[in-house]
């Protein structure tokens, strides 16, 4: 195993060790001995709940050592893996009630995360936590996909009861959620962020969507390799703050051992993500030595900046969060995990004239904390000039020309 630049602290390492579906001899006899060291149970639990990986932890606790964990503790995680089980199950067949809806009205339809990710990548369906159901639509049928909702009863979220969820022109996503009962349906085609946009709705998805069993029925899901791609870029997003994202990776390559690398790295440098995609290879192998061929390992090895972060996240499982990074940074990240330096210098020009707090007070961590504020001082004026003295058409045309490349 590689030796980590930040320590985890001892409850953060059970959890790691726990949450995959294959644990080596070595590891197994790591689990039996930490469990019985004086460790705090109550934060192995919230942890777990915290990552969403309570089903592998109990499904490990249980089948190696459940003598030797807390009875009371073992209880707990089991009853929340039940239940979670259950909810699974429910928003399964709800899924493939509404793929078959999609389908009947003609409008294209592809579940992603979820309950297509737990079949795919862990094999059960109970051993990967879901909430809520993620459907990507074309952008050209999303009131096609609105009418055929509407008319299995659910009802639009009102975007201003929560600012982080805004209407097609302006945001990512529609929330929908079923009258008198828990479904939750996001309808989505780009992925996006503070300073952060991926388009889902690519005509590539959609030409290699791959058939994914479900509830004894069928369902099309991402091909691997875009899944793959899209889960790297998901996780990323949000600075790896959950460590079930890590985990998606580590077992969506474990479970398909043959991915066409090629196509992979050429989908994400033509996407702008190939250090993204990297970053979440670089999370897998170090968290769950994932498995990768000597080609893959040798573009981590030729990336320290990426190795660098590697270490640094899930922020919430060092010793000392003060050395991660996490969700709040996650701008100084995007900035840092740019393809290119041109990429990342017209992103650092959005940054600076837009004010972001990153500019003004960026993390410890980052590399330009001193040369993006001294960039700023001279874009800002120059911004207020432009507004003063260009027409509104060119401060458009330069303000697209600078957000192009963010």
């Amino acid at each position: 195993m590689t030796t980590r630049q930040f320590l985890l602290r001892p409850e953060s390492e059970l959890l790691v060790w726990c949450a995959r579906t294959a644990v080596t001899d070595e590891l197994k006899e790591r689990i039996r001995q930490r469990v019985q060291e004086p460790i705090e149970w109550a934060v192995v639990l919230d942890l777990a709940g915290y990552h969403g990986v309570g089903p592998l932890l109990y499904r490990n606790l249980s089948t190696l050592c459940s003598g030797l964990v807390p009875a009371e503790s073992l209880t707990q995680l089991r009853r929340r893996t039940q239940a979670g089980a259950l909810l699974n199950r429910v928003l399964t067949q709800e899924l493939v009630v509404l793929c078959e809806a999609f389908a009947a009205h003609g409008v294209p339809v592809m579940p992603i995360k979820g309950a297509t990710l737990a079949v795919s990548a862990y094999g059960d369906l109970t051993l990967r936590d879901f909430s809520d159901l993620d459907l990507l639509v074309p952008n050209r049928s999303i009131a096609e996909a609105q009418a055929v909702l509407l008319a299995l009863g659910y009802e639009r979220k009102d975007p201003s009861s929560d600012p982080g969820e805004t209407d097609h022109e302006e945001g990512p996503f529609h929330v929908f959620i079923k009258k008198h009962t828990l479904f939750r349906v996001d309808l989505q085609w780009v992925m996006a962020h503070q300073h952060f946009s991926f388009q889902l709705d690519r005509p590539e998805f959609w030409q290699r969507q791959t058939p994914v069993p479900l509830a004894n029925k069928t369902v099309q899901g991402l091909a691997p390799e875009d899944l793959l791609i899209v889960l790297c870029v998901h996780g990323s997003k949000h600075a790896w703050e959950a460590l079930k994202w890590v985990c998606d990776v580590a077992e969506l390559l474990r479970s398909h051992r043959h991915l066409d690398w090629n196509r992979i790295f050429s989908n994400a440098s033509t996407w702008r993500c190939r250090r993204l995609v990297l970053m979440g290879l670089s999370l897998a192998r170090l968290l769950f030595d994932a498995p990768l061929p000597e080609a893959v390992l040798a573009r981590l090895s030729a990336d320290p900046d990426v190795q660098m972060f590697s270490h640094r996240m899930p922020s919430t499982l060092l010793a000392d969060r003060r050395a991660g990074v996490n969700e709040a940074q996650s701008v100084a990240l995007y900035f840092s995990l740019k393809d290119s330096w041109w990429e990342r210098w017209r992103f650092g020009l959005m940054l600076c004239r837009d004010q972001s707090p990153m500019v003004t007070t960026p993390p410890a961590w980052f590399h330009w904390r001193t040369s993006l504020p001294r960039l700023a001082r001279f874009v800002r004026p120059l911004h207020r000039t432009l507004r003063s003295l260009s027409p509104s058409t060119i401060r458009g045309a330069i303000n697209r020309w600078v957000e192009h490349g963010g």
